[in-house]
Order: C-alpha cells, then structure tokens, then sequence
C-alpha cells in the first residue's frame, strides 16, 4: 500500500533561501529578490516568527539586515565565481541542515531568460525530513537493508542540490546579463556627458579668444589714435 504524503501544517514553518550577488553594478538583480523577500512579509495575518531567513549573498545580506534583524538568521557571502558544482553542493548541505525542522523551503532566485529579461522566481523544496516522509516507495524495501536511508539520504542531497545548482546557475547568468546591459549604458552615458563637455569647452574656448582678439584690436586701436594724437599736437 503506498504511503502517503503528510499534510503541510497550515501555519509551517517556512526557510527563505534569496540568492543575491555579492558585487553590485548589476543593475536591479540583487533589489529585485529583496523586494520579493518583503512582498512575502506584506501578506496580512503572517506569522514573522515561523520564517527565517538563509540569505545566500552579501547585497541580499545587506538588504536584508534592517527590515528583517528577527528573521535573517545565517548567510553566506564571499561566494567565488564562477559557481561550481561542489560549492553549491556544500551551500545545500548547510541549507539542508538549517531547515531540518522546517515544513518548507523556498528559493527566491532571478531566471534567465535572454540577455536583457530576467525574472524573479520561487522555487519551493521540500525539507530533508518531509522528503524522507515523501518516500512512498520505500515502503517497498526490506526495513533491514543497510543502505536503504543512505540511499534516500543521498537522494534527498542530490533532489536539494541540483535545484539549488539551477536557482545559481539562472541568478549568475542574469547577474552577468543585467551587469553587461548596466555597463553599456554607462558607457554610453559617459560618451554622451563626453561630448556634451567637449561641446561646452569649445564654446568657452572661442569666446576666450574671440574676447581676446577684441582686446588686442581694441587696445591697437587706442595705441594708433594715440599715436595720432600726439602727432597733431606737435
């Protein structure tokens, strides 16, 4: 007979995981997931003390220090790039480990959709116990085989870390995308500033010498009636 799934608490205890950057100048990729971490504690009847916060990324960190000191618990910056596969994996076995008594996980992440559109998501995982819970078919097994919770525990790290390797891959190439389109229009604006300056000291050029050109024909002028005057005069 197939197990079935337990019923999720109506009050659960709930793991925010926002996947930020840790370098800015990418545009709103990093306000974005921050925005979306404060829509979540907007909702009316919340429950603040059933949420905590693993924010992965020093601008998500940062973001998220003030309006949330009760809920960010842990995170983790200084995160190289670019990302590997281990190092994602050792990031879901501290996730894994946080949200042990948790009811829900959910990843907040940007999804790469081209070079100039990306869009936040939500990607809800289950927890390790709920996971082990979900295991219908492990029922089927002889209880007494030695590897049967090894083999569901590496299930569950390889389930974790493969969606969390997703969420990081999506939120790199959308921090990337969104850093190169900052980066053209920067340069572009500096090129636009550029010649507007350039405009302007040109102009301020000419009029120097202009007013200097007046000075010396109007000081020749006076020199020459000067010179006529005292010519008369004798």
């Amino acid at each position: 007979m197939q197990k079935k799934m337990p019923n999720e608490s109506s009050d659960p205890n709930v793991v925010l995981v926002p996947i930020t950057s840790d370098k800015g100048l990418c545009g709103a990729v990093n306000s974005t997931i921050v925005r979306q971490v404060k829509k979540i504690f907007v909702e009316p009847n919340i429950n603040r003390s059933k949420y905590s916060i693993f924010s992965i990324g020093d601008k998500g960190t940062s973001g998220l220090t003030r309006p949330f000191p009760d809920c960010l618990k842990t995170s983790i910056t200084k995160v190289q790039m670019p990302y590997n596969y281990p190092t994602v994996m050792a990031m879901a076995v501290h996730v894994s480990a946080f949200s042990n008594d948790a009811d829900k996980i959910v990843v907040l992440y940007n999804e790469f959709k081209n070079a100039a559109t990306y869009y936040p998501r939500q990607m809800e995982l289950l927890p390790r116990k709920r996971f082990l819970e979900s295991m219908a078919f492990a029922k089927l097994y002889n209880q007494t085989l030695p590897d049967k919770n090894t083999s569901n525990t590496a299930l569950y790290e390889l389930y974790l870390t493969s969606n969390i390797w997703v969420a990081f891959l999506n939120s790199a190439a959308s921090e990337q995308s969104s850093r190169m389109t900052a980066m053209e229009n920067a340069s572009k604006n500096a090129k636009e500033i550029f010649e507007k300056l350039q405009l302007e000291y040109n102009k301020a050029r000419q009029q120097r010498i202009t007013m200097e050109l007046v000075e010396i024909i109007s000081g020749a002028s006076a020199l020459d009636w000067s010179n006529i005057l005292v010519y008369l005069i004798i």
